[in-house]
């Protein structure tokens, strides 16, 4: 059997493997203890991408961390298990999108990453935007949403028009850089609590590890229309 353990100070991320309602979650002094993982859930980008957490697998009565042949602790004895949608409530702690944790600090990064997602944002210059909408015919624009970005327009939609530009993939109202993702990417469902609650904005990411936060309503369909009512 595999058990999990992670510091109590930390238990606000265990709110990406709180949807497995099988688990049994057990509390001792400083920490938190989880077991009843499947396989499956074991190997999973969930557990993988935790910060701070140590999985053991119990043999004797001792604890080996996964992999490791020699043992580093003695299994806790009088501990209460109970099933973790009761023992982790909804309301975790909260924290910032910038640093985690009370004596440890976590930056929220991006980092390359080998997922291959279809594209659903483009950020485009105008004059690259332009000669192709100036001809492009109706029914190729009809999906597509814009919103001007400074000096940049920002295309949303699929499929996206075949014009030079950055390209993004789209994961829980977050538009992430193509070849990108969260270093703990464990963190998007609470990162999207903190930082977009009622799902009214579509937040942008940089490769910069800064935001750019888009209401819903400055979207527009895209037309020539739009597009010439907007630069005239």
């Amino acid at each position: 059997m595999y058990f999990l353990e992670i510091k109590k100070e930390h238990k606000e991320f265990l709110g990406s493997i709180r949807h497995w309602e099988q688990l049994k979650v057990a509390f001792e002094t400083d920490n938190i203890w989880i077991k009843d993982f499947s396989p499956e859930q074991l190997n999973s980008a969930e557990i993988q991408q935790l910060p701070y957490k140590t999985v053991y697998e119990a043999k004797e009565n001792l604890l080996f961390e996964k992999d490791k042949r020699l043992p580093s602790k003695k299994m806790p004895q009088g501990l209460l298990w109970a099933p973790i949608l009761r023992a982790l409530p909804v309301s975790l702690p909260g924290f910032n999108h910038n640093f985690f944790g009370i004596d440890q600090k976590l930056k929220v990064v991006l980092k390359p990453s080998e997922d291959v997602k279809e594209a659903f944002g483009l950020l485009v210059d105008y004059e690259e935007l332009k000669p192709y909408i100036e001809w492009a015919p109706k029914y190729r624009l009809q999906p597509l949403n814009w919103v001007v970005l400074g000096k940049k327009i920002l295309i949303i939609g699929n499929p996206l028009l075949p014009i030079k530009g950055s390209t993004y993939w789209f994961d829980n109202h977050f538009l992430i850089p193509t070849g990108y993702n969260f270093e703990w990417f464990a963190l998007t469902r609470i990162l999207q609590e903190k930082l977009n609650p009622l799902q009214e904005n579509i937040i942008l990411w940089n490769q910069d590890n800064s935001y750019t936060v888009i209401p819903k309503t400055t979207l527009k369909e895209l037309s020539i229309s739009s597009f010439r009512l907007t630069f005239s």
